[in-house]
């Protein structure tokens, strides 16, 4: 691929991203507190604006949001100092730039440790067996059925949850404006807090491996234990809401630490993104709708809508493939 096209990717990794941020994390509540009245408490004349209210938990989280934003800056600094094919923790020569250009938003053949080890084991190019990842619509679908299918096995099972979510103490609000808000806007919020660390130790970590000569997998397994650093701050960051209860905390722990290994094995952020919003969505469905069995019946339904959609799609995707490289190869193809 040529240097230019690797700028443009580069280019369309910080545009998904941002795109993410503002649609999930700012529309989307936005619209739902305006439209479906959620801000409406807070619009009172003379009245305080106060934590718990919509308005008042989504205007703590505004600081959150804007760190999670400046994610983009390891892209963009990756792009201005490395080209295609030169990572981070093995590119020669080093300098301290080099701590801002480890980027896990969507680096699945750059920073991805399976896209790492198929190479490894002399599977390469097509036969990577992580070369689904790269298309950014299919992480997605696939995110949202494992974590979809983890999310509704929660509502009956609310013990295994990972994570809390914001109390809201409305007197009015639509259920859609409690799901919208719980949903997304912790999930972009907090995990773009602790990717944006991640990136940066990831980038500490890339800097030491270059400057010794460590190599990649020195770089990786590095990683793993930044991993376990990034479960311990998630409990930490979630400390205030929990106090001294201990399960909790360690469900926190847990979940940091393997959505972090997660984003380092696959490269993309998107695993541990959906799996916060699934978390959320189905305890905040749990609490505001009474009969679980609706909960489930419908999200049953739409689960598997997506899985038959997706199968569908990737089947008449294969069939094309395999017409263009029959017709590549001179066979003919009956009604092609």
């Amino acid at each position: 691929m040529p240097n230019d096209e690797y700028v443009k990717s580069e280019y369309k990794e910080v545009i998904l991203y941002l795109f993410i941020g503002t649609f999930f994390a700012l529309v989307l509540p936005a619209l739902s507190g305006l439209i479906k009245r959620g801000f409406a408490e807070s619009f009172v004349a003379g009245e305080p604006l106060r934590f718990g209210s919509y308005l008042g938990n989504f205007t703590i989280y505004i600081p959150l949001l804007l760190i999670a934003l400046m994610c983009i800056i390891y892209p963009i600094a990756k792009t201005l100092s490395l080209k295609r094919g030169q990572h981070p923790a093995i590119h020669q020569p080093v300098g301290w730039f080099r701590m801002f250009t480890v980027s896990y938003i969507y680096s699945p053949e750059e920073n991805g440790m399976l896209w790492k080890l198929s190479e490894s084991v002399g599977l390469k190019g097509n036969k990577n067996f992580m070369r689904w990842s790269l298309n950014p619509l299919r992480v997605f679908i696939v995110a949202i059925l494992v974590f979809g299918a983890y999310g509704l096995v929660l509502v009956n099972q609310p013990q295994i949850a990972v994570s809390g979510v914001p109390q809201l103490q409305l007197q009015q609000f639509s259920v859609q404006s409690e799901v919208a808000f719980n949903s997304f806007v912790p999930a972009f919020a907090e995990n773009g807090l602790l990717l944006f660390v991640f990136m940066f130790l990831m980038g500490i970590v890339a800097f030491i491996v270059a400057k010794n000569k460590w190599g990649i997998w020195a770089f990786f397994a590095l990683g793993i234990l930044i991993c376990l650093l990034m479960g311990f701050m998630w409990g930490g960051l979630h400390s205030i809401t929990y106090g001294n209860d201990d399960a909790k905390f360690w469900a926190t722990v847990f979940f940091g630490f393997v959505g972090s290994l997660i984003t380092l094995l696959t490269g993309i952020f998107i695993f541990w993104f959906v799996w916060h919003i699934m978390n959320n969505m189905f305890i905040t469905l749990s609490q505001v709708i009474s009969f679980k069995e609706d909960i489930l019946l419908i999200g049953w339904i739409i689960w598997a809508f997506v899985l038959v959609a997706w199968l569908l799609i990737e089947y008449r995707g294969y069939v094309q493939r395999k017409k263009k490289r029959l017709k590549g190869e001179g066979v003919s193809i009956p009604g092609g």
